[in-house]
């Protein structure tokens, strides 16, 4: 039973209450992991989750979930965007978040070392 989904692009993760077998959650993990443009399949026993890495430029997200509904790991169909924990895919919103992150990232790194420098002068 899926409990929880986690969707940005390129990674997935699901919470299935079953996955909480270490033996289910290793037959899990070679099993998602052989799937084709999968970079990484990783269960915890502890809490029943499945985090999935994948080539999004290969494989889709609606393909990916095709494939786990075959394999017998979700049961119903991919819910909509906005029930999920999810940014809008692929899009322009998704790009630009990832952009403004990246440059308040950047902006803090630069301002601290910045202060270290000036601090080493003084």
């Amino acid at each position: 039973m899926l409990e929880y989904v986690h969707f940005i692009p390129g990674r997935l993760r699901l919470r299935i209450k079953t996955l909480r077998h270490r033996a289910r959650a290793a037959d899990a993990e070679i099993e998602v992991g052989a799937i084709p443009n999968i970079t990484s399949a990783a269960a915890n026993p502890l809490t029943g989750s499945l985090t999935i890495t994948f080539d999004r430029e290969q494989l889709s997200i609606g393909d990916l979930w095709e494939t786990l509904q075959r394999l017998g790991y979700v049961s119903e169909e991919l819910p909509q965007p906005s029930a999920i924990g999810c940014l809008s895919g692929d899009g322009p919103e998704a790009d630009r978040f990832g952009r403004a992150v990246t440059a308040a990232l950047v902006e803090t790194a630069v301002q601290h070392s910045a202060q270290l420098l000036l601090r080493a002068l003084l």
